[in-house]
């Protein structure tokens, strides 16, 4: 977001600011901080303060839920701009998904949480289409976040931009995840940093990895462009 906030046009950055770019964060600390560098950038480039009203205190998944809370308990106006966010088209998703396939134990660090309409979505089309005997790897929320994101910018074009775990592109119980990519975008950029020291015996530790974890890691660019007549 910061980045992206350098890099607009001046003459078009405060209602670009105002109306048309939002973010989620579900932690209250890396929420402020996020509001803080954003603003703090904003500041940057225009030459004075303004409150960013774009960031929300919510689970993005959340956001597809047919109805929730949204944090409304906490401050009403962040309740707003959900709803705002919500009713907004959106054609660029960017993020960087947490990747925990197998935290579902409530005594993990960071346990899988359920959503009725996105888990719905990945069992209808990438669980569906695998041809994998073993599927709890699409459990991962970085998979739901795919499936969100594709469905969010809606079908005539749009883009999405993640920095992800690298599994999908080639382990058999993604089969599913990498048909659908196909068949929902135009264009698919897949940079595999690798990194991967579970598959690879040579690699151990973290120091090979981008991200000081074990597990590779993907840039991917899923491009959907609007068809000749619509």
């Amino acid at each position: 977001m910061v980045n992206l906030i350098r890099r607009l046009p001046k003459t078009r950055l405060e209602h670009k600011y105002r109306h048309e770019l939002h973010c989620n964060e579900v932690m209250l600390l890396p929420y402020y901080v996020a509001a803080m560098n954003i603003e703090h950038t904003f500041y940057e480039q225009i030459g004075r303060y303004e409150a960013f009203p774009g960031i929300c205190l919510v689970d993005t998944f959340e956001t597809a839920e047919k109805a929730q809370a949204e944090f409304g308990f906490f401050n009403p106006e962040n309740s707003e701009r959900v709803k705002r966010q919500k009713a907004a088209p959106i054609f660029v998703v960017m993020g960087n998904p947490p990747y925990n396939a197998h935290q579902l134990n409530e005594n993990d660090n960071n346990k899988n949480r359920s959503y009725e309409v996105v888990d719905s979505r990945v069992r209808h089309t990438y669980t569906a289409d695998s041809a994998a005997t073993n599927k709890n790897a699409l459990s991962d929320p970085y998979v739901k976040a795919l499936r969100w994101a594709s469905d969010r910018i809606g079908a005539q074009e749009g883009i999405v931009a993640y920095v992800c775990n690298g599994s999908f592109i080639d382990d058999l119980a993604f089969d599913g995840v990498r048909k659908h990519l196909a068949r929902d975008f135009d264009k698919v950029f897949v940079l595999d940093l690798g990194g991967n020291v579970r598959k690879n015996p040579k690699l151990s530790g973290t120091k090979h990895n981008v991200f000081g974890i074990q597990v590779g890691v993907s840039i991917n660019l899923f491009i959907r462009k609007r068809k000749a007549g619509k």
